[in-house]
């Protein structure tokens, strides 16, 4: 690896910083599950819309970052990595099959934790957080199947896109494969604290995993797919949960 390429990697996570502290700080400010400064119960439609501004807000400062140092976009995004091959599509599809178990055993184990070791209960926020959510979902069954879709697309794209395409991308010209999956799932779990510090354990195995899936594969597309895969089941059966009336799973969606 030439010094050009490892220039052009520094200056690409550099420009990651700065433009996930901005975000992140947006979010914070504006979207009621992070702030928990609302009103009136937020839509759906409202916290879609302040998730996708400060997604954009991300995208929008990386590519003017990145196109001032002058790197080229289509690799520093990760785009060449992206393709619709029969290996990709099962990789995303077992990848994204097999972290639904993984999760809703960690999940059990770790509300197990907290409860019969931490005795502790559930935050001001995470309960807070839940009546945001919940009070968003649609009433009707063709509703709240939409939104789960909405989500979860939204979700794989754009996580993928920045986490695994852009981050994970860059900081493998950098550092070794196990200190840069770690680093990026680490700040996939940052980006889910707004739930609360157990509920974004979830998140960062979610990396983790779609991290090493990224690492063998060399493939955007399987762990954006992965990625759909996981959160479709997991979203659906928490709001199947919900609507009868039990308690809701946790979900390392955004």
């Amino acid at each position: 690896m030439g010094a050009g390429t490892e220039l052009s990697a520094t200056h690409a996570l550099l420009a990651f910083l700065f433009a996930y502290a901005c975000s992140l700080l947006v979010l914070y400010r504006a979207d009621p599950r992070f702030s928990l400064n609302y009103k009136k119960a937020p839509s759906f439609q409202h916290l879609l819309l302040t998730s996708t501004i400060g997604t954009f807000v991300l995208l929008g400062l990386l590519v003017v970052f990145n196109a001032f140092f002058g790197n080229d976009l289509v690799t520093v995004f990760g785009f060449g990595r992206m393709s619709m091959g029969r290996d990709d599509v099962l990789w995303g599809f077992v990848s994204g099959a097999g972290l639904v178990p993984l999760l809703l055993s960690e999940d059990i184990c770790v509300s197990a934790f907290r409860r019969n070791v931490l005795r502790r209960s559930e935050s001001r926020r995470e309960m807070e957080l839940k009546k945001i959510m919940f009070g968003s979902m649609p009433s009707s069954q063709k509703g709240v199947f939409t939104l789960v879709s909405i989500t979860s697309v939204k979700a794989a794209f754009f996580e993928e896109l920045i986490f695994r395409g852009y981050l994970l991308s860059n900081l493998l010209l950098l550092f070794s494969p196990s200190v840069s999956i770690t680093v990026q799932a680490l700040l996939f779990f940052v980006a889910h604290l707004y739930q609360g510090i157990y509920n974004a354990v979830l998140p960062f195995t979610l990396g983790t995993i779609l991290g090493l899936v990224f690492y063998v594969t060399g493939s955007l597309t399987a762990v954006m797919i992965g990625h759909f895969v996981a959160d479709m089941i997991l979203l659906s059966m928490q709001a199947i949960v919900v609507r009868k009336g039990g308690l809701p799973i946790a979900s390392p969606g955004a």
